[in-house]
């Protein structure tokens, strides 16, 4: 792969065969040693209506075990 310059930007090209779609959103990190990567965008959980974070039962015990007074 080659990085190349497309007006202020500098663009680097992904071949087919990596089988990332077209229009993907992705964030790019670049690491102490000056190399870089791409990772996918991730949408924010808490603006996404299909993630609920309400459960239906208590998730911890509420009992004294191991908390007996002396």
């Amino acid at each position: 792969m080659k990085v190349r310059e497309q007006g202020n930007s500098l663009v680097v090209t992904v071949p087919k065969k990596f089988g990332i779609k077209s229009g993907t959103e992705v964030v790019a990190v670049k690491g102490r040693d000056g190399s870089f990567y791409y990772v996918p965008k991730m949408s924010n959980p808490f603006t996404d209506p299909n993630v609920t974070f309400n459960h239906d039962k208590e998730e911890f015990d509420d009992s004294t075990v191991g908390r007996e007074e002396i």
